[in-house]
């Protein structure tokens, strides 16, 4: 196998800019190794700034990654052909800085380090030894470092060979596997070593025949649906978090047989689903998975701050698939690149098609139910929250608000991770990022497009034009249905105390006795009486503006669509050709 199979040099592997960048990564990721190990007694006075020290060094990495991905740097040390740069490795040491400037120092740290080298390997030799020992750091002992060094074996074997295709298999279940059993950002290495090794020996072995491509395509839904399960029933955070990563690396898995060894139509916009999936969620998830792992550090310490909330709904909806965000756009891209494949596809692969992606739409509709039980054990953890310690404030948690931010930017501007990252799957060059399509995930065939920023812009511009239409006609265009119940509950069930059995609430909501006693928990537990009576206070006031909102948002709903339809419509007059 040769590693750099499918990419061509741009400056040529003798270039000096090329030598100077891949030096340099060498460089970083041998400083991180030295600080990720070293004892405090021998770092001495730098040791007080270890954290801030490897966070510079990943942020530096990440810089030069960008600008060698930007100017498609490829090609290899003549002194040294052990080491070079090509296509997939950028762009994964990118979200490898991510990863790895939010995961500390030890032994995850040092994975991370072997990882990125491994990456900038071009020996088949050396990549298997570099993954499998970080493999081993992250398995931390037992069963698991075992049997997850097995799993980066195809890429020590030829890839015509007949036992490649099932070795991908295991490959792909054994990284589903240390996913999911993994807690914080190194949750994401295993993945990306699937998929990095995954992409390369696909796009030596080309098409594949039926029975293969079933074979993949069934290991990547099994492992998806395995982490949504997982995602779904445990109840720790981070386990939701590392169900979730799983689901998505699952997800991931099948775009990359769709993409690369698929004799459908629609290979192009497989890619670019790929591609998106490796951005905005991504980042996204690696904040969440940092919020998990610091939760399960300080578990009596919560997020009780307005920004704090923020921060953790912007990673829910940056992750979720609702338009126009992350998950939808890679949603978007498969359902479009499915259309193409059954306009070209017999009846029975146009049946096949749709069935699938039937399956991963599914499994995304899960996995927006294991994200709000996700928010929920973030905002309102199980352990009682003791009133000496102070809420946590936002300024503690910036690596979420740093991974936040990237995934928004890359959310409202795709053009450019599409530009940045076309080489993170083998496929036709992409053409020079234009400033028209900055902000435009695009089709070079000419097919659909889509500009999250336009749907953005029409969402809030819908509200607002409901909201001042209600301002100034001072009524509902829908009648308010009017019920003779009192103003706090808002149409919350009525409980109905047994006859000659007298029930006292002390102030409190009949639907919260309910719900702790549904949950199998006491309501006279607390210690601290006014500190309950506050939140009871505050849970009938949040249930009142849920129970207006959602009133509002149901007798609004054909004057949003209407507008919706109205702004669509003017919309395509004026821009559409």
């Amino acid at each position: 196998m040769v590693l750099s199979a499918g990419f061509h040099s741009r400056l040529g592997p003798g270039s000096i800019f090329t030598s100077f960048v891949l030096c340099s990564l060498l460089a970083i990721f041998a400083a991180l190794g030295v600080f990720a190990v070293l004892p405090d007694r021998l770092l001495r006075g730098a040791a007080v700034w270890r954290a801030e020290i490897m966070g510079g060094l990943w942020a530096l990495s990440g810089v030069l990654a960008i600008v060698g991905a930007a100017c498609k740097l490829e090609g290899e040390l003549s002194w040294f052909p052990v080491f070079g740069l090509d296509g997939p490795a950028l762009p994964m040491l990118v979200l490898l800085a991510f990863a790895g400037g939010v995961a500390g120092s030890g032994a995850a740290a040092l994975a991370c380090v072997f990882v990125g080298v491994g990456f900038l390997a071009l020996s088949p030799l050396v990549f298997g030894l570099l993954t499998g020992t970080a493999l081993v750091l992250l398995a931390a002992g037992g069963w698991r470092s075992v049997c997850l060094p097995f799993a980066v074996l195809p890429a020590c074997i030829p890839a015509d060979s007949p036992f490649c295709v099932p070795l991908l298999c295991l490959t792909v279940l054994l990284m589903g596997w240390a996913v999911s059993v993994q807690k914080g950002p190194t949750a994401v290495l295993p993945g990306m070593v699937g998929l990095f090794l995954l992409g390369r020996l696909l796009a030596e072995v080309g098409e594949l025949s039926v029975l293969p491509q079933v074979m993949l395509v069934a290991s990547g839904c099994l492992v998806a649906a395995t982490g949504t399960l997982q995602a779904m029933r445990d109840k720790g955070l981070a386990r939701i978090a590392s169900g979730l990563c799983a689901a998505w690396y699952g997800i991931l898995v099948v775009a990359v047989a769709l993409a690369l060894v698929s004799s459908f139509g629609g290979m192009e916009t497989f890619r670019m689903a790929i591609i998106l999936g490796m951005g905005a969620p991504m980042l996204a998830l690696i904040g969440l998975l940092w919020l998990a792992q610091w939760q399960q550090a300080e578990p009596k310490r919560r997020i009780a701050s307005l920004f704090g909330h923020v921060l953790v709904a912007g990673l829910l909806i940056l992750f979720s698939i609702m338009p126009p965000f992350g998950g939808f756009a890679v949603l978007w891209s498969l359902l479009v690149g499915a259309y193409d494949a059954i306009a070209v596809a017999q009846p029975v692969g146009a049946l096949t098609i749709m069935l699938l992606l039937t399956l991963l739409g599914s499994i995304m509709v899960l996995m927006g139910a294991g994200l709000l039980r996700a928010g929920a054990a973030l905002l309102f953890p199980s352990t009682v929250f003791q009133p000496h310690q102070a809420p946590v404030a936002a300024e503690f948690v910036w690596p979420s608000w740093i991974c936040a931010g990237a995934a928004l930017l890359l959310v409202l501007l795709p053009g450019v991770w599409l530009s940045l990252a076309d080489h993170l799957v083998v496929g036709p060059v992409v053409p020079p990022l234009k400033w028209n399509r900055i902000a435009t995930i695009w089709l070079e065939g000419g097919g659909a497009s889509f500009t999250p920023v336009f749907t953005l812009l029409a969402l809030g511009a819908a509200l607002a034009a409901a909201a001042l239409l209600v301002r100034l006609l001072g009524f509902l265009p829908f009648g308010r249905v009017i019920k003779p119940v009192p103003v706090w509950r808002q149409g919350a069930p009525i409980i109905q105390p047994v006859e000659g059995q007298t029930v006292s609430y002390e102030g409190a909501a009949p639907l919260w006795p309910a719900c702790m006693a549904l949950f199998g928990l006491a309501t006279e537990t607390r210690k601290d009486r006014r500190l309950a009576r506050r939140g009871r206070v505050a849970l009938r006031y949040g249930r009142r503006w849920l129970f207006r909102g959602a009133e509002w948002c149901e007798t609004q709903g054909l004057v949003l669509i209407l507008l919706l339809l109205g702004g669509g419509l003017l919309v395509g007059l004026f821009v559409g050709k």
